[in-house]
């Protein structure tokens, strides 16, 4: 059997109650935090708080070489563990699938996900949201790509807001923040406003709403940091905006 268990949000205690069994009745575990990351725990406190040694296990590890996860399932019953909701990336089905053509049982047990999390914090309806967008560190890619100007000005054109994951390097624990993502995207977009939420899932998030270029003068506390470029709001939205995020009137 081969558990995918999503941690949830933020640290050791996001986990849903299915996901706390289940990992404790685990013979092994597995995580990987290239994807996202639990910024207020550590792999010490998960291991402790559950009972249970966990093998971190690096991109290659998973796309590459998934076999010791997958001999682990075959014998015994083996979770493999993601911050947020487990099969949001698409390496984590591919890994579903390689255990199904070994025969091996699978079972997926949800967390909490940074998209539901951001329309939560902004109060932003969940149904307006488009085609999600990763802002990668500039220095990787030469800038800010194409792909994410065109993904946020065509839901912008459809009258949709647009998640901006930002872009994290968990071999180096860097984390690109709020600030730095306003400022690369406020040129390009024509400064419109912006949402940053940060460390959802914690008892203090941070949301702050207003201009590309005045989030881009600002500091939001510790990651992980997502960016929101809405569309125009409605106004209970625009109203939550004011309340929740401090934009301002107009």
């Amino acid at each position: 059997m081969l558990s995918f268990i999503g941690l949830g949000l933020y640290n050791e205690r996001s986990i849903t109650l299915r996901g706390r069994d289940a990992l404790e009745s685990a013979d092994a575990a597995f995580a990987e935090w290239y994807t996202s990351s639990l910024a207020g725990t550590s792999v010490d406190r998960l291991e402790a708080l559950h009972g249970i040694d966990i093998e971190v296990r690096d991109r290659a590890g998973v796309e590459q070489h998934p076999e010791p996860i997958l001999d682990a399932a075959e014998e015994g019953h083996a979770a493999f563990l993601t911050a947020g909701d487990t099969m949001i990336s698409t390496t984590h089905v591919d890994l579903r699938l390689r255990a199904h053509e070994r025969g091996i049982d699978t079972r997926v047990i949800h967390g909490t996900t940074a998209q539901t999390a951001a329309s939560s914090l902004t109060g932003l309806q969940n149904y307006r949201f488009g085609k999600a967008t990763t802002l990668p560190f500039p220095e990787t890619h030469g800038g800010v790509p194409d792909s994410v100007i065109d993904t946020i000005k065509a839901n912008r054109d459809r009258d949709l807001h647009t998640l901006v994951y930002l872009d994290i390097d968990g071999e180096n624990e860097r984390f690109l923040t709020g600030d730095r993502a306003a400022d690369l995207l406020a040129e390009p977009l024509g400064n419109p406003l912006g949402v940053v939420v940060g460390q959802a899932g914690s008892d203090d998030p941070t949301v702050r709403a207003d201009a590309l270029s005045a989030l881009a003068g600002e500091s939001f506390g510790p990651p992980l940091h997502l960016l929101v470029i809405p569309a125009e709001p409605h106004p209970l939205e625009r109203e939550a905006l004011v309340e929740l995020a401090g934009a301002p009137r107009r």
